[in-house]
């Protein structure tokens, strides 16, 4: 049997749970399938499905159980839409690591 939590770097929501606009005096709810363990009170990333990047927040609280995980998040930095673009293009996706590791691993 394996761990059956993933552990999360930064939220990652659809479109529908995404707030708009993001205001800095508001508290955000969220839902996601499966157990996830977020870091509490850290900056992360919010992005969307596919990988874009929209604001920093912090998880304030979450709760896990019966295959879902459900929380609270802020805003703690809001970015200009060029920096969103910029902070985008950084992400590396999990291909692009194993491709990485594999060539590390074949030259050893």
């Amino acid at each position: 049997m394996g761990n059956p939590f993933l552990v999360q770097a930064c939220l990652r929501l659809d479109d529908a749970q995404i707030p708009k606009p993001l205001e800095f005096s508001e508290e955000y709810h969220f839902k996601k399938i499966g157990h996830r363990l977020y870091q509490i009170n850290v900056p992360m990333d919010l992005r969307t499905r596919d990988w874009k990047f929209l604001a920093r927040i912090v998880i304030t609280e979450y709760t896990i159980g019966k295959n879902r995980t459900e929380g609270t998040f802020i805003l703690v930095k809001d970015f200009s839409e060029a920096e969103k673009e910029i902070i985008s293009k950084t992400f590396v996706d999990d291909k692009e690591v194993e491709n990485i590791v594999a060539n590390l691993e074949k030259n050893k």
